[in-house]
């Protein structure tokens, strides 16, 4: 199953993965909501996942997804080469990283690796991958619990708290309680502070 919410990268991503032999798209799908909804009847034996798209994205379809299944064999598919999101994407269950500035041949070689139950992380991420336990710009992330990181990143892509607690299904008071731990834990004041950090390590794009 692919999940991205631009069509043309959708059409480029089957047309990719079923000239494989071994390999066929069973289904597209735009959103997170949306590959949540339809894995339980599919049960694909992996899944391609962007991170950034509308609703609740990526890493939180990750969570409900090996929530639902915890043998899911989900592949991150992004342009962002960020360590933290690598670190969120594992620990949310993902088994594989792949940008996309990779190769075809990296990407059909991601696939095949988390269908057979197998990590892979692609090249150019293997740097952030061996720092994961290093200090660094990123570790400040850590102190955010996944919610909390959740409503940071939604935030610093420009939506409001009450946008926040919709797409996330929470209360506008659960919404700003995580909106005060997370400026007290990474010393912001605002979510213009919060874009230009999450600019910084590489969550958003300028």
């Amino acid at each position: 199953m692919v999940v991205d919410d631009h069509p043309a990268l959708r059409a480029g991503l089957r047309s990719l993965i079923d000239s494989d032999a071994g390999l066929r798209v069973l289904l597209e799908v735009a959103s997170g909501e949306a590959a949540y909804a339809v894995y339980r009847p599919i049960r694909p034996d992996a899944v391609v996942m962007d991170l950034s798209m509308e609703g609740f994205g990526g890493i939180e379809a990750i969570r409900r997804i090996r929530e639902l299944d915890p043998r899911a064999a989900i592949l991150v598919y992004t342009v962002h080469n960020s360590q933290v999101l690598l670190e969120r994407a594992l620990e949310a269950g993902a088994l594989g990283f792949v940008t996309k500035s990779s190769n075809a041949d990296t990407l059909l070689q991601g696939i095949r690796k988390v269908a057979g139950g197998e990590s892979f992380v692609s090249p150019d991420m293997l740097p952030a991958l061996l720092d994961r336990h290093l200090p660094s710009g990123a570790s400040q992330f850590k102190r955010l619990t996944q919610r909390e990181f959740q409503v940071f990143k939604l935030l610093s892509e420009g939506h409001t708290l009450p946008q926040c607690a919709s797409i996330l299904h929470l209360s506008s008071k659960t919404v700003s309680n995580h909106f005060t731990q997370i400026r007290a834990k990474l010393g912001v004041s605002s979510p213009a502070e919060m874009a230009r950090m999450a600019i910084r390590q590489g969550l958003v794009e300028p």
